[in-house]
């Protein structure tokens, strides 16, 4: 399994746990020519990808485009968006081939006494895996503000 990250000590620390299983291919992926190459070699190396979890920061405009292209079908990608993002509006912005199963995961908040807090990590592991595993086209990890507004909502009216 090949892990694409641009941070070397996150990365050491992941691979570290399954260092036969792992494969690690640190490249800064806001840069589009090293993103592209560094998916050439991995697959040059360890076959066709099967398994995409994309978790991109804004700054990466077209990161996703890059791994998009480099697919050869029969693909998973599950592509992480934040709370805010519009998820029709990204999914409209990008082309995918038909060969390609095209997920989104999107991200929320927790609600805990009263108050919102940002997910932990395990939270959006178990999200994610969730996600996958239920081959879901969509899924939201926590609550997002369209629920939370719905929640104060019927709150009011059983009042």
């Amino acid at each position: 399994m090949s892990i694409i990250g641009r941070d070397a000590e996150k990365m050491s620390r992941l691979t570290e746990q399954a260092p036969a299983r792992l494969s690690a291919v640190l490249v800064d992926y806001r840069d589009d020519l090293c993103l592209k190459e560094a998916l050439r070699s991995s697959i040059a190396d360890h076959g066709d990808i099967d398994l995409v979890v994309a978790w991109i920061h804004s700054d990466a405009a077209d990161a996703l485009t890059c791994v998009l292209s480099a697919l050869r079908g029969g693909t998973d990608v599950f592509h992480v968006l934040g709370s805010r993002a519009n998820s029709s509006g990204v999914r409209n912005r990008l082309t995918i081939t038909e060969d390609v199963c095209y997920h989104q995961v999107q991200l929320g908040f927790q609600v805990v006494n009263g108050e919102r807090r940002w997910l932990t990590h395990e939270e959006i592991a178990r999200g994610m895996i969730v996600a996958i595993h239920g081959n879901m086209t969509y899924h939201v990890v926590g609550m997002t503000e369209n629920e939370s507004v719905q929640n104060r909502f019927d709150k009011r009216r059983r009042s």
